[in-house]
């Protein structure tokens, strides 16, 4: 992770969604070290008042040059309802880091689609699971330019049950389509589960 490829990838997002709100930076110590960074997408007044506007958007910067995922280069990204606070988004920058970090200490990368076990995110304790998913499950979503072969993984906190639910589909993105047409609103920490 140097800082050109952390440079590139935070001049994608410029390109795709405006510049961040706030950017944070980080330090790993390894292995492998490296710099990388969050940006932070608050939703300005105006969409505040539209319900599926008011979102908060965060994403890594810097992990897309190191096997994250074993499937395509990438970072990690998630949406939460609302206008996060200061020391919110904060909180679930780490926890992206951290999460980014897991596959790179282990050597063993995340896949498209994987259901976590165990998961543990800042505003979601009554989630025990997260899926990795293309952030465009239909298409496949990838950064413009300069960071053109970067996707990014969604993060999407998940109850037992729907977990389990798409690990029992017989393709996890279709799973997710079905709990999304089931009403599941992911970027939502006070929802009930939708099955």
């Amino acid at each position: 992770m140097d800082n050109e490829f952390v440079s590139s990838v935070l001049a994608a997002y410029t390109e795709l969604y405006d510049p961040p709100t706030r950017t944070l930076r980080f330090s790993r110590t390894g292995p492998p070290s490296g710099e990388s960074a969050v940006v932070v997408y608050l939703p300005d007044e105006i969409e505040q008042l539209e319900p599926e506007d008011n979102l908060t958007l965060l994403g890594t910067a810097g992990f897309g040059s190191e096997v994250l995922c074993a499937d395509f280069p990438c970072e990690l990204s998630m949406e939460v309802r609302g206008k996060l606070d200061e020391a919110t988004f904060g909180a679930l920058a780490k926890a992206l880091v951290e999460l980014a970090s897991v596959p790179l200490e282990s050597g063993r990368p995340f896949h498209d689609g994987q259901i976590l076990a165990n998961f543990s995110f800042p505003l979601f304790p009554r989630f025990p699971n997260a899926m990795l998913i293309d952030w465009d499950s239909v298409y496949g979503f990838r950064f413009p330019p300069p960071a053109t072969e970067i996707g990014v993984l969604r993060v999407v906190p998940l109850f037992a049950t729907e977990a389990d639910f798409v690990e029992r589909s017989p393709d996890r993105h279709s799973g997710y389509r079905a709990l999304i047409n089931r009403g599941m609103a992911p970027v939502d920490p006070d929802r009930e589960p939708v099955v």
